[in-house]
């Protein structure tokens, strides 16, 4: 496999002229043409229809163009990743995390690692939401994220970690219908939305997953929220929550991590207890250092343990 082929066919089929392509790329036409027909020569059928004009790919050729682009891509990402170790001989992991869950696990995480990599440099990206951790995982930004699952295994890797639960984190000084009864169950005592329609919630932006999920659980049981506080951070709203200022829904970590809790009880709910999935997504080359391969294996032993 010739690169400079691949970009070839690349070239023309943007430009959709086999001169175009060529000054875009500096080299003769002949010595483009040449190597294109030695390509389909060797494949056996034409990657362009030179009768069309513009000129355009065939069916074969648009497999191949996309091919050739993913080749490209891959050759132009390990280069990135070779030349930024060549100038940077420390080595780094460059994490993108929830600030909740950044919060919550990674400061055992970044002990362990520093142990076993005293050299290393951490740089935990925690102040933006999923679709800003994608474009920085797109822009090699960072190394890895922790996040939803992702289905395009071209672009990103996706491992999947756990299903975490969501649960209702209410002021123990809130009374409602059949709370004496739910209290005698074990683990979490289960609920009904219905049973907290009349109480005070704190609430997320709807464009979360987690404001979005406590407004359907609430409509399933035929009631909007009540509410005087909007945030935007699951971790204010669980603060909040311990000042009795409303009920918040918040992810089953943060209530392992603050078992003992002498200001709130968590909850689920008796049926449809909603999830969320987590995973940990990299790009899709496949392409990692030893600290970022441990520090997966560390993340994925410490979360899998925690919500047991």
């Amino acid at each position: 496999m010739n690169f400079n082929t691949l970009r070839y066919v690349v070239a023309v089929a943007k430009e959709r002229s086999f001169t175009k392509a060529a000054k875009s790329l500096y080299v003769s036409q002949p010595t483009l043409s040449q190597n294109i027909q030695a390509l389909e020569t060797q494949l056996g059928t034409p990657l362009f229809d030179r009768k069309s004009y513009p000129i355009m790919p065939t069916y074969a050729g648009k497999m191949y163009i996309e091919f050739a682009q993913q080749v490209l891509f891959s050759e132009s990402q390990i280069n990135r990743k070779i030349n930024n170790t060549i100038s940077n001989p420390r080595m780094r992991i460059r994490i993108g995390i929830s600030p909740s869950k950044s919060a919550l696990i990674m400061p055992e995480l970044i002990y362990s690692i520093l142990e076993e990599f005293p050299d290393c440099i951490i740089s935990l990206e925690d102040g933006k939401d999923e679709h800003g951790l994608f474009a920085m995982l797109e822009n090699n930004e960072i190394d890895v994220m922790i996040g939803s699952p992702v289905h395009n295994n071209v672009r990103y890797k996706s491992q999947f970690i756990a299903n975490e639960l969501l649960l209702l984190a209410i002021p123990k000084a809130f009374d409602f219908p059949g709370k004496a009864e739910a209290q005698v169950q074990k683990s979490y005592p289960r609920i009904r939305m219905n049973q907290l329609k009349e109480l005070p919630f704190i609430i997320l932006p709807l464009s979360t997953f987690l404001g979005e999920t406590l407004r359907l659980l609430c409509e399933k049981e035929a009631f909007s929220p009540r509410y005087s506080i909007e945030c935007s951070n699951v971790q204010t709203s669980y603060h909040l929550a311990k000042q009795g200022l409303g009920i918040a829904l918040i992810t089953e970590l943060m209530a392992v991590k603050n078992p003992f809790n002498d200001d709130l009880d968590y909850y689920a709910l008796q049926s449809g207890t909603p999830q969320q999935e987590v995973a940990i997504i990299t790009n899709g080359d496949g392409i990692m250092t030893h600290p970022v391969q441990r520090f997966i294996e560390l993340f994925r032993e410490g979360f899998q343990h925690s919500i047991k």
